[in-house]
């Protein structure tokens, strides 16, 4: 993408995850109950949200969501009050993991996640982290071996369908998202079926800041 066509980010990885880091601060992370349950989570000191789509017509009993006509499924709360991100998200990507098609975003806030698999995912996933904080590096377990990475240096790509991964602790305050592929979006709508990564760690995929 030229540079010259950025709207919201400059091009320069530590600038525009401080851009990132102050348009995040504007959103309430209320983490849905069905989540926090499952993963054993306090809020409101920690927040998952996601800005995407959803089967769920409905957000209480006399308020229902926004129907998205080209995918037949309904807005996420996030999607729905902050329309604006979708292209932010879109320019971010194209940044930094071109080509990467995504059919959600999974944004945290102080959310220290347990080991699990994405399995409602499809193929790979992009990581990138944002904040004032130490610690914090994703965890992924290939083949009973973990491996450290951290995604607020670059943006981490994994097949998190397939790998075990959790968040290591931290101090401060830590923001994440996590581009991916919903196993519930239409086939052919927006979505990218990658090939599995390799399991060795020479070819483990990270997306270089300087490619």
């Amino acid at each position: 993408m030229a540079l010259t066509h950025l709207q919201y980010f400059t091009g320069t990885w530590d600038e525009d995850m401080k851009i990132l880091e102050k348009e995040l601060e504007k959103i309430e992370f209320k983490t849905p109950t069905s989540r926090r349950v499952k993963f054993n989570r306090p809020w409101p000191y920690e927040g998952s949200v996601l800005y995407g789509y959803t089967w769920r017509s409905y957000i209480s009993k006399h308020k229902q969501r926004k129907l998205d006509e080209e995918t037949g499924r309904f807005e996420t709360t996030l999607k729905t009050q902050f329309p604006e991100l979708q292209k932010m998200f879109e320019e971010i990507r194209d940044i930094y993991f071109e080509d990467f098609k995504f059919t959600g975003v999974q944004l945290n806030r102080n959310y220290r996640i347990l080991p699990h698999k994405d399995t409602a995912n499809i193929g790979e996933s992009v990581l990138i982290s944002c904040g004032d904080y130490k610690g914090g590096r994703t965890i992924v377990d290939i083949n009973g071996v973990p491996r450290y990475y951290d995604s607020r240096e670059r943006p981490v790509k994994f097949d998190g369908s397939k790998y075990r991964h959790w968040v290591e602790a931290f101090e401060g305050t830590r923001y994440s998202l996590v581009f991916f592929n919903d196993n519930k979006a239409k086939k052919g709508l927006h979505v990218k079926y990658l090939e599995p990564i390799h399991e060795t760690e020479e070819d483990y995929q990270l997306i270089r800041r300087d490619q």
